[in-house]
């Protein structure tokens, strides 16, 4: 679909994220700049911190940690920079939590730009200290709309709001990178191989899924799982302990995503809530099937009734992800992989960078 920008008010975008390191909405805003550029809208990209990461065409930083209020100084000298060179509407699209303090009052008395923000969590630890909500809804009232990835988003946020601000949210998926389709080999008589993508962190909930794979040693070849974070060492010694140094390997952030997706029979994805769940896309884009915890913004991706999933009500449960692998193990037997494969391409396909970004750019020329 193409996009006319000659007769619009907007004349530029601007997304400002914390860090371009990382696989959700960091993806999210990298495809969409990306795309963006591609149908002729002026867009650009500011990073508090490059995280190494090397920048692209009208990607800035600004070189400071993420956390740093002198992030409201630099930002508001570039935003005043880029919206001084265009005439008309200037976009101000944010990210994640420390640029949604921060835009707002960096923004400040500039005139021309209309402020969006996307939420990508279901949960955030904000929501737990009471009246807390009285400092978010200040914040929230300065978007022009706040898109929500997922319906479970839209839900949690707003209750989380209030019926006021309620009206200012908007669902637009995400879209995930839909990889080439790889045709397996068939699982009779022989062990498994499970991957996981994502931040070792608490809300990823690997640990349960280490200890599950534990439980069936006989039915595992391998479980790969890609990523870092603040866990690997308390995930490492799970694994010294229970001996599976043979068979779980956790190999850090990779380029190779797609390669790993491939070399698999099984996708796990155990988090304890997803705003939206792009892995689930990207492994299903490649025939895998999943199994993942029954929750908000993940499941509606997945697909309920799609038998190439099986949901897990009890995230934290290690005997529920045993007998859960055990039922996906038994269908891949039953069907076979061909034809789940097939169920989880369809299901993937609905969620893709292209349809994303054309919601974004009604989004934008609406304002």
């Amino acid at each position: 679909m193409s996009f006319n920008f000659d007769g619009a008010n907007l004349r530029r975008l601007i997304n400002v994220i914390p860090s371009p390191v990382g696989g959700g909405a960091e993806l999210l805003v990298r495809e969409l700049h990306k795309n963006c550029l591609g149908k002729g809208l002026d867009s650009h990209v500011v990073f508090f911190s490059s995280g190494n990461s090397e920048l692209g065409e009208n990607e800035y930083v600004l070189g400071r940690s993420i956390r740093s209020p002198l992030n409201v100084f630099r930002l508001r000298d570039i935003l005043v920079r880029l919206s001084s060179e265009v005439d008309g509407h200037v976009v101000v699209h944010a990210h994640l939590t420390w640029v949604f303090f921060y835009i707002v009052i960096a923004v400040y008395g500039i005139p021309g730009i209309k402020l969006v923000y996307t939420e990508h969590s279901t949960h955030n630890k904000r929501r737990d200290i009471p009246f807390f909500w009285v400092l978010e809804r200040f914040f929230y009232r300065k978007f022009e709309w706040v898109v929500c990835i997922s319906e479970g988003v839209e839900k949690a946020l707003s209750r989380w709001v209030g019926s006021v601000i309620s009206s200012r949210l908007i669902v637009i998926p995400n879209g995930g990178r839909i990889y080439s389709l790889h045709k397996r080999p068939s699982t009779l008589g022989r062990p498994l191989r499970f991957v996981s993508v994502g931040s070792l962190s608490d809300r990823k909930n690997f640990a349960t899924t280490i200890l599950a794979i534990d439980q069936l040693a006989e039915l595992v070849e391998s479980y790969v799982i890609i990523g870092e974070g603040n866990l690997r060492g308390n995930l490492e010694s799970i694994v010294k302990d229970k001996n599976l140094e043979g068979k779980i390997k956790l190999v850090g952030w990779s380029n190779a995503i797609e390669s790993h997706l491939h070399q698999a029979d099984m996708l796990l994805i155990p988090s304890l809530w997803e705003g939206f769940g792009l892995v689930a896309v990207e492994g299903m884009s490649t025939g895998l099937p999943v199994v993942a915890s029954n929750v908000d913004g993940l499941r509606e991706v997945l697909g309920e009734f799609n038998p190439a999933v099986t949901l897990v009500s009890q995230p934290e449960s290690v005997s529920e992800w045993v007998c859960a692998i055990r039922r996906m193990s038994a269908r891949l037997e039953e069907f076979g992989s061909g034809t789940l494969a097939h169920c989880s391409r369809t299901q993937a396909e609905k969620f893709t960078i292209d349809s994303m970004v054309d919601r974004y750019l009604r989004l934008y020329l609406s304002l």
